[in-house]
């Protein structure tokens, strides 16, 4: 059977306006096989957003724009259709719609995010299709331009700032700047270059010092260097001397130190007591401290002493008497002992002069 042309004609156009009406219907994000569930929602501004543009489910595109447009009995506010392709997909009516930036170009997209509560399936309430989202739910993101602007604007006012510091630093600097200033700062410079001057010369007088003392240098530096080493050779005996404190510093703290000093503080009292009866005159060192009857008896001992002197001087006869005519003895009979005593006391005023005797 052979097809004329003008049927091949009629098919190809048949079927060029019907891949038209797909492509026109997909592009208005129409379903190509199937009608998809469609919802709408209430914005104040569309901010740019076009039909055909993506909704999103966590950065994954689930449908599309179909159509932006006026509410009629409110023209200040937009009314957004879009379209949810995959049916199993459920629209929960907590979830929310924001009005997004999808690229850094600024083409815009819906973001539908759904709350990741877990809750039975059966308490869940879902919208369906047809349905408007909640206002409340409803939002709108900041675009690219503003969320820049916000970043940029406290920056700017910062600059802007900086620039009217630097411009009063210059104004400042301009007005210090003038002849006497000029002059100042050529003094300083003078100044500066003198003590750099003086700064050579004292760099070469140490020099030269040191030229000269480099034996001695080298003399303390071998001095330095021996005594490091009698350290080094001496570090037993350092470490010893260290255990030695150690061992006398753990000894002063294992001692019973509190009772040492409470001892002590008993002892002291006792003292203090002592020596407050001998200021008082109690006991045998007090009244030897306190009373007079001790030097009044010497002294009285002393007066019967030179008293007995005086009278064996005038009188020795009464003390001694030697008969060669076998006369009578008179007087005081004495006897060898008491002699001797006699010459001991005698013996004694003449050397020490403990007793002062003034014969009449």
């Amino acid at each position: 059977m052979r097809v004329s042309k003008e049927f091949k004609v009629g098919l190809l156009v048949i079927l060029g306006l019907l891949l038209l009406f797909v492509g026109v219907n997909f592009l208005k994000g129409g379903g190509i096989f199937g009608k998809d569930r469609e919802f709408y929602a209430e914005f104040s501004n569309s901010s740019g957003l076009q039909p055909s543009n993506e909704v999103q489910l966590n950065g994954v595109r689930v449908g599309q724009v179909t159509s932006v447009d006026l509410k009629e009995d409110d023209p200040s506010k937009v009314i957004v259709h879009f379209t949810i392709e995959k049916d199993e997909l459920l629209v929960p009516t907590d979830a929310e719609v924001w009005l997004i930036s999808s690229d850094f170009l600024g083409t815009k997209a819906l973001d539908l995010r759904i709350p990741t509560e877990e809750k039975p399936r059966a308490d869940i309430a879902y919208y369906n299709d047809g349905d408007q989202i909640d206002p409340n739910h409803v939002h709108t993101a900041l675009s690219l331009e503003a969320q820049i602007e916000e970043e940029i604007l406290p920056l700017k006012k910062k600059t802007e700032e900086l620039i009217g510091s630097v411009e009063q630093i210059i104004v400042s600097v301009n007005a210090f700047w003038d002849t006497s200033a000029a002059y100042t700062i050529d003094e300083s410079l003078y100044e500066v270059r003198d003590a750099v001057a003086r700064f050579g010369d004292l760099a070469v007088t140490l020099s030269v010092l040191v030229e000269d003392n480099t034996t001695n240098i080298h003399n303390v530096l071998t001095n330095l260097n021996d005594v490091a080493e009698n350290l080094a050779n001496q570090k037993d005996s350092i470490n010893a001397i260290i255990t030695n404190l150690t061992c006398v510093s753990r000894s002063m703290c294992d001692a019973d130190l509190d009772t040492i000093l409470a001892e002590t503080k008993v002892g002291l009292q006792n003292l203090n007591k002592t020596l407050d009866e001998v200021n008082n005159g109690d006991g045998t060192i007090g009244k030897l401290l306190r009373s007079d009857s001790l030097h009044e008896e010497i002294v009285e001992t002393n007066i019967v002493i030179q008293n007995l002197l005086r009278d064996f001087d005038e009188n020795p006869n009464k003390f001694v008497h030697f008969s060669l005519f076998g006369r009578k003895v008179k007087g005081y009979q004495t006897t060898e002992e008491r002699e001797q005593l006699l010459n001991e006391i005698l013996d004694s005023i003449q050397r020490g002069n403990n007793i002062h005797y003034e014969p009449k």
